[in-house]
């Protein structure tokens, strides 16, 4: 996987924000941005494989032990973790609200994507991802950081996991959580051995659009991602 050295990134992230008014930074990684009246902290990292033999799609970013960690959450300012994909020139991002909860200052700490979502990321998109924990994660080309952090505070907004659960077992709605349609998975099957996460998804939304038009994308991403991971550890 392309990677680029630290000044690099950082480079390209400020060029990318210069030309906006507000915007202003300070040095080092991580280090604190001014931008459309608001402040927070941002740490630039390479993506690189997590070395999954069983799941070779499996990306991440490392937190290493840092005494800086101490001093942003003690801040109070929201804590921006930007994991860049040089080869498609995309950057992950991870919820800000859930991130200062996991900085440990014992040990490093790994933030997980997927390949095959950052090469899928379109001009313009704002491509939502969810890890198997039904986690939340964003992708966009590095045009639109400026965009990312205008909206910041909607993006991640997501209903509470229980809300979830209550509203999936709702009587209104018509969904279901797992596939057990044998001609369904011996279809989707060669596709999720090839990495094919959003090809599977397209076809679980076609073959299932008249009996369960409830489903949305990220409700097939949870089912198709839990088979994608069983089929992987075979």
């Amino acid at each position: 996987m392309t990677k680029i050295i630290a000044k690099e990134l950082k480079l390209k992230f400020v060029e990318t924000l210069n030309e906006i008014d507000s915007f202003s930074y300070l040095d080092g990684n991580p280090f604190s941005i001014s931008i459309y009246g608001n402040e927070f902290y941002v740490f630039l990292k390479n993506i690189s494989p997590a070395y999954f033999a069983n799941s070779p799609d499996i990306t991440r970013v490392q937190l290493p032990f840092s005494d800086h960690f101490i001093k942003i959450q003690k801040d109070g300012k929201l804590f921006i973790i930007l994991g860049y994909d040089a080869a498609n020139d995309v950057f992950v991002s991870w919820n800000p609200e859930l991130i200062q909860g996991r900085l440990n200052y014992k040990q490093n700490v790994s933030l997980y994507s997927r390949n095959s979502l950052q090469s899928n990321v379109k001009p313009g998109q704002f491509l939502e991802g969810y890890l198997s924990n039904n986690e939340k994660i964003l992708l966009f080309r590095r045009e639109l950081l400026s965009e990312y952090f205008q909206n910041i505070s909607t993006l991640f907004h997501q209903v509470d996991k229980q809300e979830i659960d209550v509203f999936s077992n709702a009587p209104t709605l018509n969904k279901i959580r797992s596939i057990d349609d044998p001609a369904v998975l011996e279809k989707i099957k060669p596709l999720l051995q090839r990495n094919k996460l959003l090809e599977s998804i397209e076809y679980c939304t076609k073959n299932y659009q008249h009996k369960y038009p409830e489903m949305s994308f990220r409700d097939w991403y949870g089912i198709v991602n839990e088979l994608y991971i069983e089929y992987q550890t075979q």
